[in-house]
């Protein structure tokens, strides 16, 4: 055990002067901006309904739009829904959205899109 809590103490040490104080402020913000991201997602998925219904609606008849956007956001409800558990899973690795917009009421006229590795 007591070789054990040195090596801890010797890798808190090395970790400590590798990484300044200014990066872990970074990493801490990255960190939590992704949990958030990930938490609200998880439970702000049913959204895509409302907004799914809205776009197919303009952008076809209110006829159409109606059961289409219930079945396209129904889809993008489960994806969502996924993605904010993916990020909360993995909130210690701080990585870009999978889903744009990153939020359902972000850019409530637009389609949702997943993996963008455009930007």
């Amino acid at each position: 055990m007591l070789k054990f809590n040195r090596m801890l103490l010797a890798t808190a040490l090395m970790v400590s002067v590798y990484a300044p104080p200014s990066q872990a402020e970074g990493y801490v913000s990255d960190v939590s901006a992704k949990f958030t991201r990930g938490f609200a997602n998880l439970f702000t998925g049913i959204g895509e309904v409302p907004k799914n219904i809205a776009y197919v609606s303009d952008k076809t008849n209110p006829i159409a739009g109606g059961p289409g956007g219930l079945v396209l956001g129904t889809l993008h409800t489960l994806g969502r829904t996924a993605t904010g558990i993916f990020d909360v899973i993995t909130s210690p690795l701080p990585t870009d959205s999978l889903v744009q917009s990153e939020y359902v009421w972000e850019d409530f006229d637009q389609p949702t899109t997943y993996f963008n590795f455009d930007q």
